[in-house]
């Protein structure tokens, strides 16, 4: 339904003589170097976080494995399971504060991506005097002479 409203509104702009264009958002994700750095930078906070907790899982595993000992003594036992509950809090808090922070960095890195392409995309179209700029996928029809999409990447990608 929207689609069909969103084209109903481009053939009236059309009827009075709007220019306007449209961006693959899609193409612009999938094939940005710009985009694919930022990704990059957020896969590289989530494996820091990764390695942190399998450290610390592997660490609570040894001690899990060390009381079925039968060697150990009660006081031996009693250290080892006050260890195993501060490693169990410690991971508790670095889950949430990995949570926490990653969603926040996807958060700035998405605002980023989608600030640079805003402002690309009004350059484009303040230089190419265009009324508007729609998404290609919006869109039943496109001729590709009103997609600017592989500017936007081409700048977008400097």
């Amino acid at each position: 339904m929207k689609k069909f409203i969103l084209a109903l509104l481009i053939l009236g702009a059309l009827s009075f003589g709007l220019d306007f264009a449209c961006v693959d958002t899609g193409k612009v994700v999938r094939e940005s170097k710009f985009i694919a750095k930022a990704q990059m930078e957020l896969k590289r906070e989530l494996e820091r976080y990764q390695k942190l907790i399998n450290r610390k899982q592997k660490r609570m595993e040894e001690i899990r494995k060390s009381l079925e000992s039968k060697a150990l003594s009660e006081s031996a036992k009693q250290k080892r399971i006050k260890e195993l509950e501060k490693l169990e809090e410690e991971l508790r808090k670095l889950q949430v504060e990995a949570q926490t922070k990653l969603a926040r960095k996807k958060a700035e890195l998405e605002k980023m991506v989608f600030d640079k392409v805003i402002s690309i995309v009004e350059k484009k179209a303040k230089a190419k005097k265009l009324k508007a700029v729609f998404d290609c996928n919006a869109m039943l029809y496109v001729d590709k002479s009103v997609d600017i999409t592989d500017e936007v990447l081409k700048e977008l990608d400097k």
